[in-house]
């Protein structure tokens, strides 16, 4: 008998972030294709928890509200609330009579948060792989054969370590309803009124506020918007996500051809919703680049310091554009020169557009 058959109430736990949570939605998906009757629960922070809410593949998703601790010297209501809610979820965890913990993350947090649901069988990371100590909290680790496993190949192999027979191709299922498509339609409209009738183009330039290091410079935007429009008549459509539209607005204003600026989007499924429509997407190593390859589009990234194996797409057509240096790839936030990135030319981004269009019929 495969010791995975005797797993009928799972506690899976990614907290964040963005892009991570959606790489291990599919060995989630391959599990549940396989043990339908399985019950998965998901453990995760509040900026990736509506890619999951509704899913298919979950029974019930639990928010780890984070952002309730900080600030708490200044507002000790604020510590008070948070150690409520903590409480709260350490209760719900404890009541939902898990016979297995997942832990996907991987370090300190995710592993006490194995460790005090009290569930008897806990498997994570091996000490090579785990953060912060992690391995220390569970009962049985996972150890890649490859460090530099792309994230998605990763967690499949992962649940295959605990027994499951993960067949046919990636899946991510998400969950999409017609109200977000309503939504994304709103920014789509002005696609319309452009003059192009060209392939449709979704361009991301922004990231997260502690990633600034993996953006692509506003001029690279610039030169290569221009050219998609002027030489393929392609329909662009800018899109950005918190703190991000004082970036796309500075793009756009120095345009010499009109483009549309989406609307502001009340979930990642509504920014999905429209990469779903877009004929192309390109962006930087971010949670929306995982977005679109999750809804089929495909991709043009633009990696500077961040590991190409590890976190290329995975599952939609790509390109990877990127400019090797000795020192790259690195996690170095603080790096002055950028270089890895500020020697890609636009020139070469847009013969990688040009490329992908024609090899996928767009």
């Amino acid at each position: 008998m495969n010791p995975v058959d005797n797993y009928k109430n799972v506690l899976i736990i990614r907290l964040s972030a963005i892009g991570d949570v959606l790489r291990t939605l599919p060995a989630v998906n391959a599990w549940r294709k396989c043990y339908p009757e399985t019950r998965f629960t998901w453990l995760v922070e509040p900026a990736a928890a509506s890619v999951l809410e509704g899913h298919v593949a979950l029974d019930r998703v639990l928010i780890f509200e984070r952002g309730l601790f900080s600030g708490f010297l200044r507002s000790p209501k604020r510590l008070l609330s948070g150690l409520s809610s903590l409480f709260r979820l350490l209760g719900e965890l404890r009541a939902g009579n898990f016979d297995l913990v997942v832990d996907f993350h991987g370090i300190l947090k995710s592993g006490l948060f194995a460790w005090l649901s009290r569930v008897p069988e806990r498997v994570g990371f091996a000490r090579l792989d785990a953060k912060e100590g992690s391995h220390r909290f569970y009962t049985r680790q996972f150890k890649p054969v490859n460090s530099e496993f792309n994230r998605v190949a990763r967690a499949l192999a992962f649940v295959e370590f605990l027994g499951v027979q993960v067949e046919g191709p990636v899946s991510y299922q998400l969950p999409i309803t017609a109200a977000h498509q309503e939504c994304a339609a709103e920014s789509l409209v002005g696609l319309e009124k452009l003059k192009a009738a060209g392939p449709i183009i979704a361009l991301h330039p922004g990231s997260s506020p502690k990633t600034a290091y993996k953006r692509w410079h506003q001029n690279g935007y610039v030169g290569l918007i221009n050219a998609l429009v002027e030489k393929l008549g392609a329909r662009i459509i800018l899109t950005w996500g918190p703190g991000e539209r004082e970036t796309v607005e500075l793009i756009a204003g120095n345009l010499r051809v009109p483009v549309v600026v989406a609307k502001k989007t009340s979930s990642l499924l509504e920014l999905a919703a429209i990469f779903a429509v877009c004929d192309l997407y390109v962006g930087g190593d971010t949670g929306p680049m995982h977005l679109a390859v999750a809804v089929d589009t495909p991709v043009v990234a633009i990696f500077g310091p961040t590991h190409p194996q590890i976190n290329a797409p995975y599952g939609a057509p790509y390109r990877l554009v990127r400019h090797p240096l000795p020192c790259s790839p690195c996690r170095k936030r603080s790096c002055k020169s950028h270089l890895c990135l500020e020697a890609i030319g636009w020139r070469r981004v847009f013969s990688e557009v040009e490329e992908l269009l024609a090899e996928t019929g767009k």
